[in-house]
This record gives structure tokens, C-alpha cells and sequence, in this order.
């Protein structure tokens, strides 16, 4: 289970951890388009990503459809501001592709979390993970060309290129598919 593979990387995994996470964190198979979590409602999981592309995105005032992040293998997803507070979210998620994830409530994580003190290290370390990509992300936005955007993705996240529709890869650089399209042909 890459899952616990994940955890043991950041904590010493024990019989109690190892059967709290198998017992707490509920197997999803997802198939493509389906909805992990709508706009407008309070995230109630925390998912780990097995396998599969899953992209965070929002709608803007003119009703766009604006991809803020992708995440995939061995990442940990859920609308963060969302989650940890338990209030409704602006973002929506959903699969890009057929996959498996590993999901845990807010309430079981947080149960885990008293009974099991180490877990916090995880925690921690999630929400690093996810304030450090929002940090890169409105930096790349606000000091990054449209190429160095394209290119610190294709870096970064090579797969996500092959993997997702051009057109959300667009509106997550903040460029036009046909801009999108000039700079890969340059490539």
C-alpha cells in the first residue's frame, strides 16, 4: 500500500499506525470526471492519491473554469482552507482519469490525530505541502512569463502535460490554449 509507504516516510509506522491507517483511510476507486468534492460545500476528506490525476480548479466571476492545482501519485488532496476548518470552499475537484485513492473523514483524522500523537508529523507535513504549492503557485503567476510557467511545469510535473486536457493546462498557467499552443510549438 503506498499509502503506508508514504507514512512510513515520515513517521516509524507501527502495528497501531499501521491498522489506525488501514482501519481509518476507506479504499475509493474513481472513474474520470467524477466529482471529489463540489464548490460550495465544507471538504469532508482528506484523500491520498494511489493512482490518478486529480485537479483542483474554481470558477471565476465570469463563470470560467480556472484550474488552480494538479495533484497525482503519492500526493496528499482535499481543499485545504476547507478541510481544516470545516467551512464551505470556493473549489471543486474532481479525477482527470480513472483511479485509486484512500480516503479519511475529517472526524477519523482528527481521531487519529489524539490517539495517535506521531500522526501529527503527517499532518504537518500535508499542510506544508499545500502552503508551499499556493505559494509557488501565486509566485509563478505574478513574476513568471507564460514560457517560464509552461516550463516550470513541464519540470515539476512533466506527466501532467501527457495527462491533461490543454485546455485546463491553459487556464492553470493563466494563458489562452492558443497561447498554450504557440509555446509548445516552439518546443
Amino acid at each position: 500500500m503506498l499509502l503506508l509507504t508514504e507514512i512510513a516516510g515520515i513517521i516509524p509506522v507501527t502495528k497501531e499506525i499501521n491498522t489506525a491507517v488501514q482501519k481509518q483511510f476507506v479504499k475509493r476507486d474513481c472513474i474520470k470526471s467524477e466529482c471529489l468534492h463540489e464548490a460550495g460545500k465544507v471538504a469532508k476528506d482528506l484523500y491520498f492519491i494511489e493512482k490518478g490525476l486529480v485537479r483542483m480548479f474554481y470558477h471565476n466571476d465570469a463563470g470560467k473554469d480556472i484550474t488552480y492545482g494538479y495533484y497525482t501519485e503519492g500526493d496528499f488532496i482535499t481543499v485545504p482552507d476547507s478541510f481544516f476548518t470545516q467551512t464551505p470552499s470556493k473549489y471543486h475537484m474532481e479525477m482527470m482519469e480513472e483511479g485509486i485513492l484512500y480516503a479519511i473523514t475529517f472526524s477519523d483524522f482528527n481521531q487519529m490525530l489524539i490517539d495517535h500523537p506521531v500522526m501529527q508529523r503527517l499532518e504537518n507535513k500535508t499542510l506544508r505541502a499545500f502552503l508551499l504549492k499556493a505559494g509557488e503557485r501565486i509566485a509563478a503567476l505574478q513574476f513568471q512569463s507564460a514560457q517560464e510557467r509552461y516550463d516550470t511545469l513541464m519540470e515539476n510535473q512533466p506527466s501532467i502535460i501527457r495527462r491533461a486536457p490543454l485546455g485546463t493546462i491553459a487556464s492553470y498557467l493563466g494563458i489562452t490554449q492558443e497561447t498554450l499552443s504557440r509555446i509548445r510549438a516552439r518546443k
